[in-house]
């Protein structure tokens, strides 16, 4: 039986160039092309000091950009894996001409040039924008818990006085092991003053280690007590602990703005803060800066279902329209009907009993509400269904509570919830996309602005992904060329 024979592997192949090492469609083209443009458009931002002719020449930017957009679209962002693919992968070799930085290369360039990648991704998407790929019609937001790169052990204030007493204990135990009591009180003496000549010098290096860890103790400590906090992460102090799908976890808030007409991200942003009750007004506002406009309509779950900040913003931005969804609320439930007279400014209840303003400007929920109580609830039939207090039925009145009233009618209408329905089919693949693309460690940077970086390249190769996918290879050359990338 015949089978297909391999090359001779002692007989030499020709190649005419390293541009025959890949299609002339790839989309590793389209990432050397965008990158291209991007600094060849805004080179007074790119163009850096190079170092003295003694010292090795740096590799350029756009070298280390493309590498880490082509590594994060194939689900490759580990700096040792990248090394090893700038000296196997044919694509590679390709972008980066052959050149092959090491790892602490690769990895420091992420660490340190947040900025830069900040502005490839604001770039990028202005393309998107301008091109129609955005066009801020429709935008889906949601937020999702990404767990940080630490252990899921948290410190609390008590777990560090532990390890502190701990640490003070080990101390006095290497002090003690040091040969001649009477040489105790000399030998803290030069550890104080840094001397090197002090004998012992292994139990001198774990002494100075264990103060190190005192001293970072000291400081996770300082840091919870000056924010309030009850948990702090070992290794990433910004993390917080959040409930997520997994139990509880120490990880960061990821928010994105999903454009409806192509499922493009039109911003991301990474916060602390476990809850998406205060995000929104946040992330149409950096969308307005991102893009230099507000969506026309916005559409987010519940948790983001905060009426004074939707107020706020419909306010300010004048005709965006934001459906949240809605729950019922305990009133909703109730047999019992609260109606208000505006009049007599006072509640009557479906029973025929009044409630009267009882305080004023209340603070519920972070918002101010008025409070009525009930002056004929005894000897009501229905009082033990209505209120377990003695004093009478209690109702609360927002401020802004006619303006509440008419928001929850027009989300609990036919059009409000057809809007409200649609948000899950916008928002929730691109986060799929993104977590698959993350593997089982998501993040690899520790700290907020870290992570955003991180979260900038994923973004920007999710678009990435999505354009190659939705337009000619041929065609999106073309408009990457035509394109005026040079900022304003």
């Amino acid at each position: 039986m015949k089978y297909i024979e391999p090359a001779d592997r002692h007989q030499y192949q020709l190649m005419n160039s390293l541009d025959d090492l890949v299609s002339q469609d790839h989309p590793v083209r389209i990432i050397d092309k965008i990158i291209e443009s991007i600094i060849s458009g805004n080179k007074e931002r790119f163009e850096k000091e190079r170092e003295t002719e003694a010292g090795r020449p740096k590799y350029h930017e756009s070298m280390l950009l493309k590498l880490y957009l082509y590594g994060y679209f194939n689900g490759i962002s580990s700096s040792r894996k990248l090394e090893v693919e700038t000296h196997r992968n044919k694509e590679v070799i390709w972008l980066l001409g052959g050149l092959t930085p090491d790892h602490w290369t690769i990895s420091n360039y992420r660490k340190e040039n947040a900025e830069e990648i900040k502005f490839i991704t604001k770039k990028f998407r202005e393309f998107l924008k301008d091109d129609g790929y955005i066009k801020l019609k429709t935008v889906a937001i949601d937020g999702s818990k990404v767990k940080a790169y630490t252990s899921r052990d948290m410190l609390t204030v008590e777990k560090i006085e532990v390890k502190l007493k701990g640490i003070d204990k080990k101390i006095e135990e290497y002090l003690n092991s040091i040969v001649g009591n009477d040489r105790r009180d000399e030998l803290v003496d030069e550890i104080d003053s840094g001397d090197d000549s002090a004998s012992n010098r292994k139990y001198l290096d774990k002494i100075i280690e264990l103060q190190n860890q005192v001293e970072q103790l000291q400081r996770q400590k300082d840091i919870m007590e000056r924010e309030g906090r009850e948990y702090i992460s070992s290794s990433d102090a910004e993390a917080r602990l959040m409930k997520s799908r997994d139990g509880k976890i120490p990880a960061y808030n990821i928010q994105i703005a999903v454009d409806a007409d192509n499922k493009m991200i039109a911003d991301s942003e990474v916060v602390t803060e476990e809850t998406d009750l205060s995000q929104l007004p946040k992330m149409i506002e950096s969308i307005k800066e991102e893009l230099g406009e507000v969506p026309e309509e916005v559409l987010a779950d519940r948790g983001y279902n905060n009426p004074d900040l939707i107020e706020a913003v419909e306010k300010k931005e004048e005709g965006i329209k934001i459906y949240t969804s809605q729950e019922k609320t305990s009133r909703d439930k109730e047999e019992i009907k609260f109606e208000y007279d505006s009049e007599k400014d006072e509640y009557i209840c479906s029973e025929g009993k009044r409630l009267v303003l009882f305080s004023r400007n209340k603070k519920k929920r972070n918002s101010l509400a008025n409070i009525y109580r009930g002056i004929e609830c005894a000897g009501c039939a229905m009082m033990s269904q209505c209120t377990k207090s003695k004093n009478g039925r209690t109702v609360q009145r927002y401020l802004n509570q006619l303006w509440r009233d008419e928001y929850k009618s027009k989300m609990l209408s036919k059009l409000g919830k057809k809007r409200t329905s649609i948000r899950k089919t916008i928002v929730e693949h691109p986060f799929g996309t993104i977590k698959y693309l993350m593997g089982k460690i998501p993040l690899l940077l520790r700290g907020l602005k870290k992570v955003t970086t991180e979260i900038n390249i994923y973004t920007t190769v999710y678009n990435l992904k999505r354009l190659v996918n939705i337009e000619a290879f041929d065609s999106l050359m073309m408009k990457i060329e035509n394109y005026k990338w040079k900022t304003a």
